[in-house]
């Protein structure tokens, strides 16, 4: 079973939810988002003095006052968006959207959502001592629970274009958040920074190819995205010379069952035919074998795995055609598969 781990480079959203004694040491000052991940860091930690360092100009009247505005705070989560760049005159300020939900010692919550406004000058014409990236400002304003979550995150500058041409994983990432945001639960772990997705490179020869020519190159990024109580989902995408990145579609049989008469639970089988077919962007506990260069899914209709659908895909010349598809329909308690599709050809059904 693939285990993918998705990050982000573009319209990242990180989350960070902790108990305090558990919140390791974080002061990543290189980019606008680490920025603000760091602050909170600090915050969670209590080491309020660490956390006003991050701001250019202080963000109080000194720094007893900004202490003391988070003497009952336990800990905060936090979201945050896309970090839009906006140069002038030897500096680049980033607008970072942000949410963040503070608990306070007893339990109770708030929540509250802005932009943070970092600022990065030049390092070619700073002298002694550099600044790093700092945070110019910050505006949080109140907002309800139920909009804490992350396309409810505030507009704070234009986002930045995809390119789907650059075969790059960070290419990938973004186009993966952009896409199927409210179609993956596992967005927020892939915003967030804390998981990668799984990559492959594949080479293959045209047919027609002449001897001095270079193979063909498919990048493939897995990504993980979903778990269930007994399955995981999976989308991918790939990434060629002639189409650029994009999301992978699989050929899957239409297949229509039917059960004898007073059984209900399904049991048995009467018959089973495919009266055509369809596609799905994702697959259930998919699996890639880089030996075979196969896609495999076997998707449990239940926990126990008596009735289900799986299904394997070969790569043939840059693309993935399918090749076995194989289906139980029968919650019997037994797994007892009926081949629909083998070596690419319809099977005979009974």
């Amino acid at each position: 079973m693939i285990k993918q781990f998705l990050a982000w480079v573009t319209f990242s959203v990180f989350l960070m939810s902790f108990a305090h004694a558990e919140v390791a040491y974080k002061d990543d000052r290189s980019s606008a988002q680490d920025v603000v991940r760091s602050l909170y860091n600090a915050i969670n930690r209590h080491e309020y003095a660490r956390a006003y360092d991050y701001f250019a100009a202080p963000p109080a009247k000194d720094y007893a006052a900004y202490a003391a505005g988070f003497a009952d705070t336990d800990h905060v989560d936090v979201l945050l968006g896309a970090a839009s760049p906006d140069g002038a005159a030897g500096k680049t300020y980033y607008s970072v959207p942000t949410a963040i939900k503070s608990t306070d010692s007893k339990g109770n919550t708030k929540y509250f959502a802005g932009c943070y406004t970092v600022v990065a000058v030049n390092g070619g014409i700073q002298e002694p001592p550099f600044r790093p990236f700092q945070i110019d400002k910050g505006a949080l304003k109140p907002i309800k629970k139920d909009d804490f979550v992350s396309y409810s995150l505030p507009k704070c500058g234009p986002e930045p274009e995809l390119d789907k041409n650059e075969p790059s994983v960070e290419a990938a990432k973004a186009l993966f958040t952009t896409e199927q945001r409210g179609h993956c639960a596992k967005i927020e772990d892939t915003l967030a920074g804390l998981n990668e997705p799984a990559i492959y490179t594949l080479k293959y020869r045209d047919e027609d190819a002449a001897a001095d020519q270079p193979d063909r190159i498919v990048v493939l990024y897995v990504f993980s995205c979903e778990l269930y109580a007994y399955n995981e989902s999976s989308v991918f995408y790939v990434h060629d010379d002639v189409e650029g990145l994009r999301l992978l579609s699989f050929a899957e049989p239409h297949v229509v069952t039917t059960h004898p008469k007073g059984d209900d639970e399904g049991t048995k089988l009467e018959t089973i035919k495919v009266d055509g077919f369809t596609s799905t962007t994702s697959l259930i506990n998919a699996d890639f074998d880089d030996k075979t260069r196969t896609i495999t899914s076997f998707n449990k209709w239940r926990g126990i795995a008596d009735a289900s659908s799986n299904g394997l895909w070969r790569f043939d010349h840059g693309e993935f055609i399918l090749s076995d598809y194989d289906v139980d329909p029968t919650y019997d308690g037994e797994m007892n598969s009926l081949s629909i599709i083998k070596d690419g050809k319809l099977q005979k059904l009974p």
